[in-house]
Parts: C-alpha cells; sequence; structure tokens
C-alpha cells in the first residue's frame, strides 16, 4: 500500500488530477477478508473412524505393483478376536460331507530323520454318533514314550466341527487347541490371542475325517473336485489354509500294493485309492500325500508327511492286522 501512495503521487506530479467522474447512486462496502492457506480439519465418520482427506485435483499416479487392500475395522472381544466374523471368514468354501461311520485303523509307521530312521505303530480310531466324535491317533516308535492325539467335537452344516484337540505324552496333556463355534474364533493353549476362524475349520488331525467325509459325498454324487480348501488350526498358534488337489489316477506307492488297491480296480480287488496332495508354499511347510480308500469310507490307507527342504518324514500305511 505504501508503495501504490507513491506511484499515485509520483503520477499526479507528472500530469495533474485526473477529471473527477460523478459517482452512480448508491453506497457500496468493501471487506477485507484474511482467508488460511490450506487450512484442513479432520472430519469424523459416523462411526467414529476418521474419514480420508479430500482427494486433490491432481492425485499420484499409482504404482503398478501396487496394491489395494480393504481398511479393517481393529478387532474387538475376548483376546483381541472380533465377534463378527471377518471377511476372510465369509470367503471360505463350505463343502457337501458324510462323515465316515466309526472305525479303527492300524498303521505301521515310518519316521525318518538326518541322524536315524525310525519304525513302529500307529492306531488311528474314528468313533461318531448321530452328534458327536471322536478321532483318536496313538503312535508307538522305537524306545520312545507313547504319544497320542484326541480330537472331540459335533457336527454342523459344514462338516466335521473339532470343538478341542488334547496332545498326550505319558499320558499327560501337553498342549491343547480349543474352538468357540459360537463366537468363531480358536484358542491355544500354547499363544495368546484368539484369531478369527472360518467355517469348517480343523485341527491338526480332525482334517483326516473332514477330507473322508468330503471326498465321501462327492463319490455319492458322482462328482470330483480338482481341489478342496481347508483351514487348519495347529497345537503352535497357527491358522493356515491348506489346499488339497486332486491328483490324476496312478499306481500306489509299493506299501500299499499287497493290499490290491491299485488303479486297474476289477471285481477282486479294492477300489483304486484317491491320491490327494497338499503343496508347500514356503520352506519347511507341511507336505502330505494321503491315498484315501474307497473301502475305508475314503479315510487314509497311507500318509506321508515331510517339511521339505528338511529331512524328516513321517509316513503311514495300513495293515491288515
Amino acid at each position: 500500500m505504501v508503495l501504490a501512495a507513491h506511484a499515485i503521487g509520483w503520477q499526479i506530479a507528472r500530469a495533474g488530477l485526473p477529471p473527477l467522474a460523478p459517482a452512480r447512486a448508491g453506497a457500496r462496502r468493501v471487506a477485507w477478508v484474511s482467508v488460511p492457506q490450506r487450512a484442513q480439519v479432520p472430519a469424523r465418520a459416523p462411526d467414529g473412524d476418521i474419514a480420508p482427506p479430500p482427494a486433490s485435483a491432481d492425485p499420484a499416479p499409482a504404482r503398478p505393483d501396487a496394491r489395494v487392500t480393504p481398511a479393517l475395522r481393529a478387532p474387538a472381544g475376548d483376546g483381541g478376536a472380533s465377534r463378527r466374523r471377518s471377511p476372510a471368514a465369509v470367503t471360505w468354501p463350505v463343502y457337501p460331507t458324510r462323515p465316515p461311520p466309526s472305525a479303527t485303523l492300524r498303521y505301521a509307521l515310518v519316521q525318518r530323520g538326518e541322524a536315524a530312521s525310525a519304525v513302529g505303530s500307529a492306531e488311528l480310531e474314528w468313533r461318531r454318533d448321530a452328534t458327536a466324535f471322536s478321532l483318536r491317533l496313538a503312535t508307538a516308535v522305537g524306545d520312545r514314550p507313547p504319544r497320542e492325539w484326541q480330537s472331540t467335537g459335533a457336527f454342523d452344516a459344514a462338516g466335521v466341527a473339532p470343538l478341542r484337540l488334547v496332545e498326550r505324552e505319558k499320558g499327560r496333556d501337553r498342549r491343547s487347541v480349543s474352538f468357540d463355534r459360537g463366537r468363531g474364533v480358536v484358542r491355544f493353549s500354547g499363544a495368546s490371542g484368539a484369531p478369527a476362524a472360518a467355517r469348517g475349520v480343523q485341527d491338526r488331525w480332525s482334517w483326516i475325517a473332514q477330507l473322508a467325509a468330503i471326498a465321501e459325498a462327492d463319490a455319492r454324487d458322482g462328482q470330483r473336485a480338482g481341489h478342496w480348501d481347508l483351514q487348519v488350526a495347529g497345537l503352535r498358534g497357527e491358522l493356515e489354509r491348506w489346499t488339497f488337489r486332486v491328483l490324476p489316477p496312478g499306481d500306489p506307492p509299493p506299501e500299499l500294493r499287497p493290499q490290491g488297491n491299485e488303479l486297474s480296480a476289477s471285481g477282486d480287488r479294492a477300489p483304486a485309492l484317491l491320491h490327494v496332495l497338499r503343496a508347500t508354499e514356503r520352506p519347511y511347510d507341511l507336505r502330505i500325500e494321503a491315498w484315501l480308500s474307497p473301502s475305508l469310507h475314503h479315510l487314509p490307507a497311507g500318509l506321508r508327511m515331510s517339511t521339505p527342504p528338511s529331512s524328516w518324514s513321517l509316513s503311514l500305511w495300513q495293515r491288515a492286522s
């Protein structure tokens, strides 16, 4: 304003005063307004979450490899687990199931490791009625203390619904995992928190019965899916997706051939085994091969588990007696 006043005075000094034009009738009001630069006030959405800032006129271009994921509300409830079903739980498939009847299977056990191998025996005891089940796997290997795992639970619209898995050694409980089906969460004896679980979630051994129930329903319907996805809770606090792929028909491993479970099934032979594989996604994931027997209502005639790239493996091969 000072510079403007000097400029006006200099102009008058050179050319004199300009002629005055008659003013129009009426009054004019001038107001000085101060506007802060880019003032922003965080607004809150009705549900308490902070609303995102308005988009700028020139948004930055998205990176080609950027992944957009939906924002999730912080979990609430016991142990930080949401009482509402998580979006991930809604997307899990639910398969038709026909749980197998009660059975007791005996296996030859072979365990391999870096130092040595060991042989032993195992017994799978599956008991069920119209509303409940119990699955017990007991192993005996050399001079090692006997170990067993027992899964108990019920049935629901998704099939086998375990409520508790207990690992025992020398008759004493070591670890356990429990399922709160009402709230849709899992609790571990050896880990804190209660992560949300999907419908149809299984424990580390009940998946055997669930897989048999799915395969049995598929066989009754005359259909065979290419793969099955199961959510499995381990005893150390892990909650993983296990995808079992149905492999093309082929000859069974040598350990199962004496039983007559061969591809070219005829009237005097047992039906061909259904070979499924859970492949690994990361190093030291549990890799599982299972040979499901239609004669056993698709309970496994053979199991082979390993954790590549380590040399550990555990195999179970059905025995006639």
